[in-house]
Parts: structure tokens; sequence; C-alpha cells
């Protein structure tokens, strides 16, 4: 039996971070979890075993069926006439790179047909963009580890199944690709080996540091010289006369001036960008890494008389509602709910509040927040 999912062991330099390494050398994903990320771990605990009951809800048991069925398509037409030679779930993976250099990891599924053609499969069951496979750092790691532990493989057909965005990516790798793709991931782990160490004796050399999308996984986000450089820059474009300052001396006053003006230009800057973000998504752009979220619209009351008034309609005294001291829907409703009136009652009542013009709303407000 298999060992659970959050219990397996991670390379170093794991196929799942060459992506990010690739981008940065100096990257280092956080540690901990998220409700995502658990969620991903149930969906696949249950793939693997085929069975669906230790599922937590109705998505989840909604993405593994169209997993399921997206697979069982996929796998029908690519083995036509064929028959399966071997079938491995969960299979771990040594990978075998140039001058030594070696990562492992555990892909979720290959299929062996029997003329020498493997299916494999990665399972993805949130809703952020991949990388096809032909792009993707961690399909060539998988690949070559396929091609290496099964000798007589020609060819590797290879899929990401994402139900969320309801695609399935596939791209056929052959023997004859692997030089060039163990060159490719060999330069990138030989460089992350040598710049990643340096955060313990204080930070790599900025020139081995780039400011990307994928910073705010990183657990050097903080101190990571390269994205006050990246500060200072837009700051300067923004308004030259600016004074330079130290990256990372945030102790000295002096420094910390000129830092704070820096700042205040910065978030300026950045809320401008904030805006332009949100009001491009929601003319129907879509961002790799982030989505369109609605933070509702918030109620104001813009007559504070008529709103006692009816309130005490509602089962609330005059005297209640003025111990609050100054008036919010929040307080009323509070108010309401704690004289006990229904759920059900207390939006009838904020209704006739808006029919009313007792209270008003704002527009509604949107934010982009990560995948």
């Amino acid at each position: 039996m298999s060992s659970p999912h959050t219990d397996r062991d991670h390379s170093e330099f794991s196929p799942s971070a060459l992506k990010y390494l690739a981008s940065c050398n100096g990257y280092h994903g956080k540690d901990g979890t998220s409700p995502a990320a658990e969620k991903g771990t149930r969906i696949h605990e249950a793939l693997e075993v085929r069975d669906p009951s230790g599922l937590k809800d109705n998505e989840e048991v909604t993405i593994y069926d169209q997993i399921v069925y997206e697979e069982d398509c996929f796998l029908r037409a690519a083995r036509g006439d064929q028959e399966v030679h071997e079938d491995h779930m969960e299979i771990a993976l040594d990978i075998k790179l140039n001058d030594g250099v070696v990562t492992w990891g555990t892909c979720d599924r290959l299929t062996i047909l029997d003329n020498d053609t493997a299916v494999m499969a990665d399972y993805k069951t949130g809703v952020s963009r991949i990388d096809p496979p032909e792009k993707n750092w961690q399909a060539w790691a998988y690949t070559i580890g396929a091609f290496q532990a099964f000798a007589d493989l020609t060819e590797v057909i290879f899929v990401f199944y994402v139900p969320q965005r309801e695609v399935t990516l596939h791209h056929t790798f052959k023997r004859r690709d692997m030089g060039a793709l163990q060159a490719a991931i060999t330069s990138v782990i030989k460089a992350a080996s040598v710049t990643r160490p340096k955060w313990e004796q204080g930070t790599p050399e900025m020139n081995t540091l780039k400011p990307t999308v994928h910073c705010a996984y990183c657990r050097h986000e903080e101190k990571c010289p390269a994205l006050g450089g990246l500060a200072l820059s837009v700051a300067s474009q923004v308004d030259d006369s600016l004074p330079d300052f130290k990256i990372g001396a945030v102790d000295d006053p002096a420094e910390l001036e000129k830092m704070f003006s820096v700042s205040k230009i910065l978030t300026k800057w950045a809320e401008t960008i904030r805006k332009k973000a949100v009001e491009v998504a929601k003319d129907g752009a879509e961002y790799d890494n982030f989505a369109l979220r609605s933070l509702g619209a918030s109620r104001r009351i813009a007559d504070n008389q008529k709103l006692i008034e009816l309130a005490k309609l509602h089962g609330v005294t005059e005297e209640d509602l003025l111990k609050t001291a100054t008036l919010s829907v929040t307080k009323v409703t509070k108010c309401m709910a704690k004289n006990g009136t229904l759920e059900k009652n207390v939006e009838e009542f904020l209704d006739d509040c808006e029919k009313q013009g007792i209270i008003t709303r704002t527009p509604e407000r949107w934010t982009l927040s990560e995948k």
C-alpha cells in the first residue's frame, strides 16, 4: 500500500518546483498548506484508488468524476486495439540528469501499452493555467524518469487533465528528446544549487535573483534584494528625483527615510496598477495566477431617523439602537438579532430600508485573488 500523499518525500529541487527555479535561481517555496492544496490531496488520493467516498463535498466529487471520465476517454483513444501491458498509480521516479545531478518525484499514473508507448498522466485539480507538456518543466522531468525506468519505451504521451479549466493538454515525447530535456533541467538545478544555499548566510547576488509573479510563494519574499531593486527601479521611473538607498538596510534611520519616500510613490503606483488590472479582468481578460473576485457592495445609512422608526416596527427599541453610539447597518442588524429577530426578517427589514431610501448601496467592489 502506498503512503498518504502528505507523507511522501520531496526532492530538494522537485519536478513541481522547476518552473519557479527556472525563473529565479533563489526561489524556495514556503512551507505549510492551504485549503486548495488539501482539496487537491484528497482528490488525488481518491483517484489513486478510484474511490471518492473520502471526498469532502460535491465540488470535489465533481472534479474527481470529470478526471475519471476524461482519462477513460483519452486512454481508450490512445490505446486503440493495443492492450495495457502495465498500469502504475502514483509511480515514484528517479530522474538522472547530467553531471551527476538527480531529482525525483511521483507521477499520478503511468500506463504502458504493448506497443512500447506509455501514457503519463498528471491530475490538476485547481483553476490555475497549466503550461502544455511540451513547455512544462514538470512534464519534462517525469518523461525523462519514465524513459529511464522502462528501457523498452520509445515514446511517452504526457497528459494533464485540468477539469476546472475544461481542458486536457497532451504531447508525445520521443526517446530522442531526452538529451535536450536533461540538459535544460540540469542547468536549472545546478544554478539553484549554487544560489539557494546563500540565503542561509545572507542574500545571494542580485544577478542570480529575478522578481516574477511567483515571488508571493517564495519564503524569501520579504528580504529579497531583487524585489527591493525592482521597487527602486519603478519609483525612479515615476519620480527621478527620489534619493537612492541601500536595498535591505532597514535599521539606519537615514536609509529608512529614503525608503519611506520611495514607498509613498510605490503605493500610488500600485493602486493604479490594481485598479487597471481589475478593470481588464472585468472586461473578460484572464490571468495565469489571479482570479477576479467580488467583495460585494456595502450598505450605508442615509437617514438615521427613518431607520429608527422602521426598526421599531421590526421589534427593536430606539433605546437599544441609541446604545450603539453610532449607527451602522452592521450594528443595527446585530441589535435585531440580539432581540430575537429571525435572519429572514432582518433581510426583509434591510430590503424595506433600501426601498425607502433609508439605506443605500455602494457600487460593487472587486479585487484579484491568488488562484
